[in-house]
């Protein structure tokens, strides 16, 4: 997964500069081959950092971007890995927001609160306040602009938006995050954006006692073209990450999916 973004991200870069691959390879100080070229932007091999210096080099990349694909070239050497953050790491460099917008369908089941996707500022602000409280205004602010920036794709006309399927435990619904107020206008808007053809969101009442996602929160997200793109099931931390890219990995979480959603009931039929 990782090789195969990394590859698209490089043919953008060299198509953005209209440079043909005759070209990359003419410029021999650049030590890229046909064959390289071809295997990097296909996501056929693990790739060295220095050659995606390189590129981005000739390419006219910006600083930021190189340090992303550099530091994603890092991660091209396994089959599933954990991408580690932190506060020195920008929080837009996750893997997560690369992929996202890419997903054809992203299905999850959150337990403990409103997924990125679907919060208002004032909600994503309690909740980066709750989990910062020594971050300064303008910190907040940023990572609360980045998650609301991140809904456009919801709503884009080109390329087609993603389908939503979201099933939140009724806690995350009934848990006041930043008053009555703000939860008032996060659940109206829940309920604005699952009127949308594209979007789906149940409630799983804690009536239902236990069920079969109680162990963990998940993200799958499905591509375009699944022989090219296989899903990917996204888990994160307070910490760190895990991409689960294996079939009986994806097939135990789609598992866990259908039974939740047999028990959920939509938002717009939900009464607290």
């Amino acid at each position: 997964m990782v090789r195969r973004q990394l590859g698209r991200q490089l043919r953008r870069l060299r198509d953005t500069t209209r440079a043909s691959v005759d070209e990359v390879v003419a410029h021999r100080r650049l030590g890229i081959s046909r064959a390289k070229l071809f295997k990097m932007e296909a996501g056929r091999h693990p790739v060295k950092p220095q050659d995606v210096a390189v590129l981005c080099a000739h390419y006219q990349a910006s600083a930021d971007e190189t340090e992303q694909l550099t530091a994603l070239a890092l991660a091209t050497g396994g089959q599933s890995w954990w991408h580690v953050y932190g506060d020195e790491v920008p929080e837009w460099f996750s893997l997560y927001l690369e992929i996202e917008p890419a997903a054809a369908t992203i299905r999850t089941y959150e337990s403990e609160l409103i997924p990125g996707l679907l919060q208002t500022p004032e909600y994503a602000r309690a909740v980066y306040q709750a989990r910062n409280p020594d971050d300064s205004d303008y910190e907040i602010e940023s990572r609360v602009s980045l998650r609301i920036s991140r809904q456009a794709i919801l709503t884009r006309a080109d390329p087609q938006p993603p389908a939503l399927h979201v099933v939140l435990n009724e806690a995350a619904v009934r848990r006041e995050v930043g008053g009555s107020d703000v939860m008032a206008e996060q659940i109206t808007r829940l309920r604005q954006v699952a009127t949308r053809p594209n979007t789906t969101i149940s409630v799983l009442p804690l009536t239902v006692g236990a069920h079969a996602a109680m162990e963990s929160a998940f993200v799958i997200l499905d591509f375009p073209d699944p022989a090219e793109d296989p899903s990917v099931v996204y888990l994160d931390s307070p910490s760190s990450a895990a991409y689960l890219q294996k079939g009986v990995e994806i097939t135990r979480y789609e598992t866990i999916f259908r039974l939740v959603c047999c028990q959920a009931v939509p938002i717009l039929e939900y009464q607290p």
